[in-house]
């Protein structure tokens, strides 16, 4: 599976009038870099530049992060912990916090937290979860 592939013809996809040359003008690319990356095959998948990866993302109006993923996932650099997260959502909420720095991933981890433990109580309370919490990374134990 070529994940920037996917992610490309997606783009071109999702609305009549998108091609690889309006990708590549919006993206400041060659046209060239463009129909390469839509013709790649399992045997030519090496891993693109970053600064191109960042050109693309901008022209599609997407987070940078969300093609580098996928170019380093397709060019065998990732391991099968990283694998691990296959939902596109889980993977666009990863890219997003690559950007942030320490102090903001902190905050959003702390509302995230506040907000597991209320879904995992409302789980418990149906039955659906035995009770153990959120380990409370502070401390180590159940919240």
């Amino acid at each position: 599976m070529d994940r920037l592939k996917q992610l490309v013809e997606g783009w071109i996809d999702a609305e009549p009038g998108r091609n690889a040359r309006r990708l590549a003008d919006a993206a400041g690319v060659s046209r060239t870099t463009v129909y390469s990356l839509l013709s790649r095959t399992q045997q030519s998948r090496r891993m693109v530049e970053r600064a191109t990866l960042e050109a693309l993302a901008a022209g599609m109006g997407m987070h940078p992060n969300l093609l580098i993923e996928a170019a380093r996932d397709d060019a065998g650099y990732w391991t099968e912990d990283v694998r691990a997260a296959t939902s596109p959502r889980v993977r666009a909420l990863q890219a997003a916090l690559d950007d942030l720095t320490e102090a903001e991933a902190e905050e959003v981890a702390e509302v995230a937290e506040v907000v597991l433990r209320r879904v995992l109580a409302r789980r418990a309370a149906a039955g659906q979860l035995p009770l153990g919490g959120v380990p409370d990374q502070r401390s180590g134990s159940g919240v």
